[in-house]
């Protein structure tokens, strides 16, 4: 399974690193995992053609995550070069059937295809949920301590490779279930300090995650200005975990 990151940033404009967005390839099979504005061109950039997608998995509802779910399904309907003929499936937490009759709502034919359909499964924010995404690559999720429907969602390849990626959250006793033993932890370190909303992680909330949850590898991201790159990484070393920042374009794979 390769896990790449093709958004690695925040929503402030960042030429190196773009809003949050993640391919997972498995068994010839491509799932994009959130796209803010932009991922389409960032997936081009990688060799990949948004328009060959085959299926998408949303961590939360807000503009950061899926900015590019309207632009996405746009060339997906116009692009004649390459017209798509099969559905194209979605899986996020409940409320996101809503918030897509939403876009429907406002941009009408131009993101309803023509000859296949989006088809949404919403998954459970009250506990533990699951999908098997295309290529056989299994989803697993919990909810998460955010808003707009979040959550935590894990990714694990008929090998045993896994990939959990924590989504926007504040600290989450779930998340350090999800991600324990797990070959690689993707998580956001939003905030310096504690976040009087409780909705994202600071380093030391990292940290406590981390150490519980004991996985091979962390990978930060989403890291807002106010963040310093190299404490953040000095706080969540502390636990003997090896951690990175990381890099638009990078790939995770096992």
């Amino acid at each position: 399974m390769r896990f790449t990151l093709v958004g690695t940033g925040t929503t402030i404009p960042d030429a190196a690193r773009g809003p949050a967005g993640f391919l997972v390839e498995h068994g010839g099979a491509s799932v994009l995992v959130d796209g803010g504005t932009g991922t389409i061109g960032r997936l081009a950039a990688l060799g990949v053609d948004a328009r060959t997608l085959d299926g998408g998995v949303y961590s939360h509802r807000h503009v950061d995550h899926c900015g590019d779910l309207v632009p996405l399904l746009f060339t997906m309907r116009v692009g004649a070069d390459r017209p798509r003929h099969r559905d194209y499936p979605i899986w996020a937490g409940t409320g996101f059937q809503d918030f897509f009759d939403g876009l429907v709502g406002v941009y009408g034919k131009w993101i309803q295809p023509e000859g296949w359909k989006v088809r949404i499964s919403e998954l459970t924010l009250e506990g533990a949920d699951g999908a098997d995404l295309p290529g056989g690559v299994r989803l697993d999720t919990l909810p998460a301590v955010h808003s707009a429907g979040a959550l935590h969602l894990s990714f694990t390849a008929p090998n045993g490779f896994r990939v959990v990626f924590s989504g926007d959250t504040g600290p989450s006793e779930a998340l350090a279930r999800l991600a324990a033993g797990a070959d690689v932890l993707v998580t956001e370190c939003a905030v310096a300090g504690a976040d009087p909303w409780n909705s994202h992680l600071n380093p030391h909330d990292v940290a406590a995650i981390v150490a519980a949850a004991r996985p091979k590898r962390v990978v930060l991201t989403h890291l807002y200005p106010s963040v310093d790159p190299e404490l953040a990484l000095a706080v969540v070393r502390a636990t003997g975990v090896p951690t990175e920042r990381g890099l638009d374009g990078q790939v995770l794979e096992g």
